[in-house]
């Protein structure tokens, strides 16, 4: 089978409980989220393309931390943030808003070894916002879509087969849950996805 033909796994930050570590080994692109690294060996230890958040508490943390993933074994780094108003980052600062700040320079600096290290434009995120409103009304006034979505939502139109894992439509307040939970059941009804089983 050809490289194209391979399916990509997509593993969440939800609890898993079984232990997957050989199956994980067997896919060539295992793409996991901010911190990753800390899953349990029960997780496996593979990652080829790696989703971080930019902003925040989070994301300093990641910038700043010992993390066991090796750079030089990255197919991609991809940062979910787009590039911030370094006018408001400067105002961020000065009132002290540290969930504000973007940390999304300091993280391509340390995963440099990747072979490609890119953002989420503000218009690639907000399309995929207007599609996720097209499937019913949120139940809050979202403001993006997690990095979970906006990762399968990039492979699932890659063409190849995307299998996920870990996911549990549920976290920040401000991510439309119950619309990327039907996103992700309206991909798997198209074959363009599945649960890993």
């Amino acid at each position: 089978m050809s490289e194209a033909g391979k399916p990509i796994l997509i593993i969440g930050n939800a609890p898993i409980t079984e232990d997957i570590s050989a199956e994980v080994e067997t896919y060539t692109r295992v793409v996991r989220f901010n911190f990753c690294a800390g899953m349990p060996t029960h997780l496996g230890r593979k990652c080829t393309d790696l989703w971080l958040s930019a902003r925040g508490r989070q994301a300093h943390k990641l910038a700043h931390s010992q993390l066991d993933i090796d750079p030089r074994q990255l197919h991609s780094l991809v940062i979910t943030d787009p590039e911030p108003n370094p006018i408001a980052q400067r105002f961020f600062r000065l009132l002290g808003r540290r969930g504000n700040l973007d940390h999304g320079d300091a993280l391509m600096v340390k995963f440099a070894g990747a072979q490609t290290s890119t953002r989420i434009t503000a218009l690639a995120r907000q399309q995929l916002l207007t599609e996720l409103l097209r499937l019913g009304r949120p139940d809050c006034t979202p403001r993006w879509p997690s990095s979970g979505t906006q990762a399968i939502a990039h492979f699932a139109a890659s063409g190849r087969p995307v299998h996920i894992i870990g996911f549990g439509f549920q976290g920040w307040k401000r991510h439309p849950w119950p619309l990327e939970q039907r996103y992700v059941a309206k991909l798997q009804a198209e074959g363009k996805l599945s649960y890993l089983a």
